[in-house]
């Protein structure tokens, strides 16, 4: 209710330094998706961004509103945001969080987020289909999201160790494989060597890390590959936050399309010409992208300005459980929910805190 990143505790106490420092250290991680929707964004809380409506769950808040709905505090962006503003106040950045997904059903069915599968949040209060489709509550889940993580080996040391250094990231439930790097001493050709991997820990840092402010121009390296079993990929985004002048700002950008350039005038990508046939979910497997590797460079990157990036990809669409309910049972699928969903990604973000010489 907007107290995951409020400036006060429930009570209304403000936090003091020691509380922001004790949070920094024991908070390396935020799940922003889940069976309840998406937590990364909100449409209305300094932001446009028209993805933000994927999976959302909540309202915004009414006036005098405080619980069931959505605070200006409430969305990872908006820590993020208030993480870099924090550190022009405090000398560090106490939000500093990488990003995660997970499921939170209680069926005992850990990883089971395919839309073609799912059952339901809870077992008898959400089975079977017929009930799903009847109850509005019901059909504003979904099922539920992923944590990714780049571990040095599959042992539970080296998947915490990851964690705690924010090598992770979040999918809607996708298996979508997500690299991304940053650094100021990429050669422009990163992409045409085999060894790209091998660079880009050596001459960069990846997802969850901070990188020091130079005079330079930062560049990034992004690397997705589509879930083997889901649809192509669409394209990626870059989110940027920034401070300038006392004020939080932040900007999405197309970086890279599966159908051709990005158009210079708008920004974006041209709309994709996947479709789904909602009489049996098939998709357009020949449209989109199974990798896309792109190197990005911030033309507009200021020294002096603290900043975060981070990646988000989207998939082609797909039919969402919803369709697929209704398919099964012979129905037709509910107006008021959209009948297909576009899958995503998000790297945890790279911070560039600003000269302080």
């Amino acid at each position: 209710w907007g107290l995951a990143f409020a400036g006060q505790t429930i009570d209304g106490d403000l936090y003091t330094i020691d509380d922001w420092s004790q949070r920094d250290k024991v908070e390396p991680l935020v799940e922003m998706f889940q069976i309840k929707g998406n937590s990364e964004c909100s449409v209305g809380f300094g932001t446009t961004d028209e993805e933000c409506y994927f999976e959302q769950f909540l309202p915004l808040c009414e006036k005098g509103e405080t619980t069931g709905c959505i605070h200006p505090t409430s969305m990872a962006r908006d820590g993020l945001k208030k993480g870099i503003e924090l550190e022009n106040n405090i000398g560090f950045n106490p939000l500093d969080f990488g990003m995660i997904g997970s499921t939170d059903t209680h069926n005992s069915n850990p990883g089971d987020t395919e839309e073609w599968d799912f059952r339901g949040s809870s077992g008898v209060m959400s089975a079977p289909a017929k009930k799903r489709l009847k109850e509005n509550r019901n059909m504003q889940y979904n099922p539920g999201g992923l944590a990714a993580i780049w571990a040095i080996e599959n042992t539970r040391e080296a998947l915490f160790d990851a964690m705690l250094r924010k090598e992770v990231y979040a999918t809607s439930g996708t298996r979508i494989k997500l690299r991304f790097f940053g650094s100021f001493e990429f050669d422009q050709d990163l992409l045409k060597t085999e060894k790209a991997l091998q660079i880009a820990y050596s001459k960069g840092v990846p997802m969850g890390s901070k990188l020091e402010s130079s005079n330079n121009i930062p560049s990034f390296f992004i690397w997705a590959k589509r879930d083997p079993i889901d649809a192509p990929l669409e394209k990626i985004q870059i989110i940027k936050g920034w401070t300038e002048n006392g004020d939080i700002h932040e900007k999405v950008m197309d970086i890279a399309c599966s159908n051709g350039p990005v158009n210079e005038e708008t920004g974006f990508c041209k709309k994709t010409e996947a479709v789904v046939d909602l009489n049996n979910c098939s998709i357009s497997e020949n449209i989109g992208s199974e990798e896309i590797k792109i190197q990005w460079s911030d033309l507009n990157y200021n020294q002096n300005q603290n900043a975060f990036y981070y990646i988000r990809v989207i998939q082609n669409p797909t039919c969402r459980w919803s369709t697929y309910d209704s398919l099964r049972i012979g129905k037709e699928a509910p107006k008021n929910f959209a009948p297909t969903v576009n899958e995503m990604a998000w790297s945890s973000p790279i911070w560039i805190s600003k000269n302080l010489q």
